[in-house]
């Protein structure tokens, strides 16, 4: 027992059969994590909440667990597995009115000083959803605020991937599945992205897929990690409104994007406005929520996001408000024509210009 890692006993200790987070918790409560294995593994005892016949079964599972393989694991992962006894454990998870007992992430988290926006709402949002999302989450990452968010498709991923082109603040993901289980697929280079410049998390263990029932657990983790939680856009009865609902438990500011009524997929957003929600027309407004200095005007004429940069940023400015040809950017700013395209590259993206034809214009 001397050369497991209490990592690795609580990854194991996670992923036994019929292993829930308040089942875990109360095998924590008052136990360090061995002690936890060590009363797991004598089958003998057990602590409120955990049924007579799982203590049999987790002792029989427990003996022939592969602690070493699991450590393995979490090294070539790159990743960390932390009880609420740890240090870095998170305060706010540990504090929560349900908390998270045990949580497995790559990256790593912003400073408890740093203001943290979740943006949710639903996988199949419209062109116009997607582009606010990415356009809150690069402006409130500029400003020194951190995007929580859980990797889904839609609103999700483009809050994600605005957050990472504005470089600002580390972004949060919590995600529904096992750290070493990516999901959806097609988010593996989002989801790397984010390991790299945030926080990847979850409290499902390492295997786990992604069942629907794990999704409402994930979802009062990104209520807990957020200092205010912003709808984008959301159907009637969307899983957005599940992190709604846990934001109100916790007493956590919801704000919505207003949307046409005419799009279904802003049924929810809408509603929640009728309810008193407070509404967001652009980041300002949620900074305003968390009592933060606005954006100035410069950033604002760039729709809402951070302004690029050097030679990108002069490319960007050169750009009016019709089409504009490559030609007319080379004249423009003197650039060689090499140089034009690469910052065009850059710019189309990370969302900032679209084509027109043969021509580009700002999105």
């Amino acid at each position: 027992m001397a050369e497991q890692t209490t990592e690795g006993l609580l990854a194991v200790l996670a992923a036994l059969p019929a292993m829930s987070s308040r089942r875990l918790a109360h095998l924590l409560d008052d136990r360090s994590v061995r002690a936890a294995w060590d009363l797991a593994a004598a089958g003998v005892q057990r602590p409120p909440a955990v049924p007579a016949e799982h203590a049999g079964r987790w002792a029989s599972e427990l003996a022939r667990r592969d602690v070493p393989g699991v450590e393995a694991l979490i090294r070539r992962l790159g990743c960390r597995v932390t009880s609420w006894h740890d240090a870095d454990h998170p305060q706010r998870l540990r504090d929560d009115i349900d908390p998270a007992p045990v949580l497995f992430r790559r990256g790593r988290f912003p400073g408890s000083d740093t203001p943290t926006v979740g943006i949710v709402g639903t996988r199949r949002c419209s062109g116009p959803g997607r582009q606010i999302a990415f356009e809150l989450g690069a402006a409130l990452s500029e400003a020194g605020v951190s995007v929580v968010s859980g990797l889904a498709l839609g609103v999700d991923g483009a809050a994600h991937r605005g957050a990472l082109a504005a470089g600002g603040a580390p972004p949060v993901a919590v995600v529904g599945s096992g750290i070493d289980v990516v999901y959806p697929r097609r988010h593996l280079e989002l989801w790397e992205q984010v390991a790299a410049a945030g926080c990847v998390c979850t409290e499902a263990p390492f295997g786990a897929e992604p069942e629907r029932w794990r999704f409402p657990a994930r979802n009062r983790i990104i209520a807990a990690l957020s200092d205010v939680v912003v709808v984008v856009e959301s159907r009637a009865a969307g899983g957005s409104l599940l992190t709604v609902d846990e934001a109100v438990r916790r007493g956590v500011d919801v704000m919505a994007v207003p949307g046409s009524v005419k799009n279904g997929a802003a049924n929810g957003t809408n509603q929640l406005l009728v309810d008193g929600c407070a509404p967001v027309r652009d980041a300002d407004d949620v900074l305003t929520a968390l009592g933060l200095a606005t954006i100035d005007s410069t950033t604002r004429r760039s729709g809402g996001r951070p302004v690029p940069s050097g030679d990108t940023g002069t490319v960007f400015a050169a750009v009016d408000d019709g089409p504009t040809s490559v030609d007319e950017l080379v004249d423009i700013t003197g650039f060689e024509l090499g140089v034009v395209y690469l910052a065009l590259e850059r710019l189309m993206s990370a969302g900032y210009i679209v084509a027109d034809g043969v021509r580009v214009r700002r999105a």
